[in-house]
């Protein structure tokens, strides 16, 4: 079994970046206000990411199910995930994303999504989450409700973390809501591995995974940190430390489809976990997919409940 928790989709990039407008040109590049910039590989011809393609690529590599992530860098695409989970039931997931940012507004439309639909859980990418609100933090009073319904619903929520800020506001968010799951997005991303990274951020973050049973790493995109080609011995050198603090049982695999195309090729994302870690064959089929399977694809999440 071979799952993705990581990939994204979308019929056309709308967000904000910056402070600036930014939407799909061509050939893989994004408007950026007056400026075009690469977003996607240059053959995203349509510089979109249609579901078509993500299934393509995981018929062709044999990856079996993918957790189609939300991220407000792209646009707001729960339409568009539940059209696509439609299309090929039983192997994709779709992540669930409002704004944060509107307090209770926005925690009555995360729990009508899981009252009604297969939407689940929930992403924060502090640094698009906060683009309109640069003074805010995760565990603000008044952002306490969409926490509230997350954990009342018991449901999962991802987090690029990328500051030491955010770490702490982590630590606040898994003491104060014992039935959330979370997931902490690329080993750990900006706030350990960035250039404003501070020393300790990744040992704080792997003992909070080692002694929390609600707390896990996704393994996707440590290499566009370092300065490496393929096979990306320092981000190898990243994950092979984290299995053998966290254990087998706390990482998952994930491409970060399809930005992590522009660094490397999806046997190279997959290879680098399972030909470079040096990771036992018993344990990778946990990382790989057994943990996926059993925290996303064999639960109640994600059922309209």
């Amino acid at each position: 079994m071979l799952i993705d928790i990581h990939a994204h989709v979308c019929d056309t990039v709308s967000s904000i970046n910056n402070g600036q407008p930014m939407r799909s040109a061509k050939w893989g590049l994004a408007r950026r206000g007056n400026e075009y910039i690469p977003f996607f590989p240059p053959s995203f011809e349509n510089s979109n990411s249609p579901v078509e393609m993500l299934i393509a690529h995981m018929d062709l590599y044999g990856i079996d199910k993918a957790v189609l992530m939300a991220n407000p860098y792209y646009g707001y695409t729960n339409e568009y995930f539940l059209e696509s989970i439609r299309k090929y039931p039983g192997r994709l997931k779709g992540v669930a994303l409002v704004d944060l940012l509107k307090g209770k507004e926005a925690a009555a439309e995360l729990e009508e999504i899981y009252r009604t639909t297969p939407l689940f859980g929930f992403k924060v990418e502090s640094e698009s989450t906060f683009q309109c609100g640069r003074e805010k933090n995760m565990a603000d009073e008044d952002l306490l409700p969409v926490w509230d319904v997350i954990d009342r619903y018991s449901q999962p929520c991802f987090l690029h973390l990328f500051t030491e800020r955010d770490i702490d506001e982590l630590f606040r968010l898994v003491s104060m809501f014992p039935r959330i799951t979370f997931v902490l997005c690329h080993m750990g991303a900006d706030a350990c591995f960035g250039p404003g990274a501070k020393e300790g951020s990744f040992a704080r973050l792997k003992e909070l995974v080692r002694t929390n049973p609600r707390v896990y790493f996704d393994t996707s995109t440590v290499p566009v940190y370092f300065d490496e080609e393929y096979p990306f011995p320092s981000s190898a050198a990243i994950i092979k430390d984290a299995y053998r603090t966290v254990g087998a049982e706390k990482l998952m695999w994930s491409s970060d489809y399809p930005g992590m195309l522009n660094h490397a090729t999806f046997p190279e994302l997959i290879n680098l976990v399972t030909r470079h870690t040096d990771i036992p064959e018993k344990d990778l089929a946990l990382i790989m997919g057994g943990n996926a399977e059993r925290l996303f694809f064999s639960d109640a999440w994600g059922q309209g409940i």
